[in-house]
């Protein structure tokens, strides 16, 4: 049985299919060694980083890498541009690439380690450095460990990009909420605990008991996996879904339940409403990314406290690695070197330790433990901890073959039909399963 990596497919454009999909994964690489030159002109090689780090989650901290690095040589001249998700990046990448206009470097989420390399034109990184940098061989050995590094590989074992950002679904919860209602300021230990705790906390407090992330299906696979279910489970090299499984209707219902019987959870599908909810005191626990820690550490006026997400009895916990790896998309030679370099930059000890410090992610690299910076943060920052002590417990995000960005919605549909009351559990996760299986089947 293989948990696979989940896919959040786009569907191409036919000017997609005639610019992008030319020599899909295969830019020309042409032989040469050496840093980035400024071109024959005098003028530096200048290069967009496309990311989806806003205001409230790293956005500063992009800024200030992008400026350090440009001020720190003059050959080569960085300029950012954000985009609002992996998703809208990926649609405008589309987009420009067919335009002939694709930026150096973009941010692509773990969810498309298998749509992003089979759809767009990228470069790998062993390529780039076989290519023009002999002396970095042992690069990205020596700074990820293989764990790491292989969330940035498809399944025929291509690597497609830079592991970057790590992350995983915490629960954060109001301590003051908790000792309101009677309950640990610990926070529960157990899924069992978190239900009990969601439910006391609304019956004492007129509060809800918890928000549980939703907007895509990263918790809603935390959920169903940490309670036995797999989402995709290959035979003989044959996909099948299989989150509909007695355990995995067994979890969706107790979830479900919290919602519509306890009243104790909310339904939002709006992560912003549910982080404002939670950061405004009206919901006592939110399981949601380590990510946001800095975002609520800003925002909370409360003694907010995390732990990990809570295991169903006799069953391992399952958290999805979320975030994203690094892919160079440049088509031009020295564009491609100059990727590569600020690449490196953004991966040293220091600068991947400002970057947890920045956004709330766990380290990506081997060295960053090892900076002062990071040391001095999780010092400062104890709602990291649970998200350190989960490293263990990562799992790949699902990557749904076929038609994956259907399949994706269908688990949307699936779980919002649930938690709104309009189907029960045993219906919609039955005729999802089925639906998710004729897409991958085509």
């Amino acid at each position: 049985m293989n948990i696979k990596k989940k896919i959040l497919t786009l569907l191409l454009s036919s000017a997609l299919l005639v610019g992008a999909l030319a020599g899909c994964g295969n830019p020309a690489v042409s032989s040469g060694s050496g840093s980035a030159a400024a071109t024959d002109s005098g003028e530096k090689v200048k290069i967009q980083y496309w990311h989806i780090n806003g205001e409230n989650q790293g956005g500063a901290a992009v800024q200030e890498f992008i400026d350090e690095f440009n001020a720190s040589q003059d050959r080569i001249e960085v300029e950012g541009r954000y985009n609002n998700g992996y998703d809208e990046l990926l649609k405008n990448l589309q987009a420009d690439t067919a335009a002939g206009n694709a930026p150096a470097i973009v941010q692509v989420s773990w969810s498309n380690i298998e749509y992003f390399p089979a759809n767009f034109a990228y470069v790998s990184p062993n390529e780039i450095v076989s290519s023009y940098y002999p002396e970095d061989s042992n690069f990205l050995s020596s700074t990820f460990e293989d764990s790491i590094l292989n969330l940035a590989k498809n399944n025929d074992g291509i690597l497609a990009g830079v592991p970057y950002s790590v992350s995983n679904p915490v629960l954060y919860y109001n301590a003051d909420l908790l000792k309101a209602a009677g309950l640990s300021e610990n926070g529960p230990q157990s899924w069992d605990e978190f239900v009990a705790f969601a439910k006391a906390v609304k019956e004492q407090t007129g509060k809800f008991g918890a928000y549980l992330q939703e907007g895509d299906t990263w918790v809603l696979q935390a959920i169903l996996e940490s309670g036995g279910a797999s989402m995709l489970t290959y035979e003989g090299g044959a996909p099948t879904a299989t989150f509909a499984s007695d355990k995995g209707k067994a979890a969706m219902q107790s979830y479900a339940d919290m919602v519509l019987t306890d009243g104790s959870a909310v339904h939002l599908t709006s992560n912003d409403d549910g982080l404002k909810a939670f950061n405004d005191g009206e919901v006592a626990m939110c399981v949601s990314s380590i990510a946001k820690a800095t975002n609520i550490i800003n925002s909370a006026n409360f003694d907010v406290r995390s732990t990990t997400f809570p295991e169903f009895s006799g069953e391992q916990r399952a958290v999805p690695a979320g975030g994203c790896y690094l892919a160079i998309t440049a088509q031009d030679t020295e564009e491609q070197k100059a990727a590569w370099e600020f690449i490196k930059f953004l991966c040293n000890d220091d600068n991947s330790a400002k970057w947890v410090a920045g956004t709330g992610y766990v380290p990506a690299t081997k060295g960053a433990e090892n900076s002062q910076i990071l040391k001095d943060y999780l010092g400062r920052n104890p709602l990291m901890q649970a998200a350190m002590n989960q490293r263990s417990n990562a799992v790949q995000w699902t990557a749904w073959p076929g038609s994956a960005l259907e399949a994706q919605q269908a688990l949307i549909d699936m779980r919002d039909q649930i938690l709104g009351g309009t189907k029960d559990v045993n219906t919609a996760m039955d005729e999802c399963q089925t639906k998710v299986q004729s897409l991958i089947e085509g």
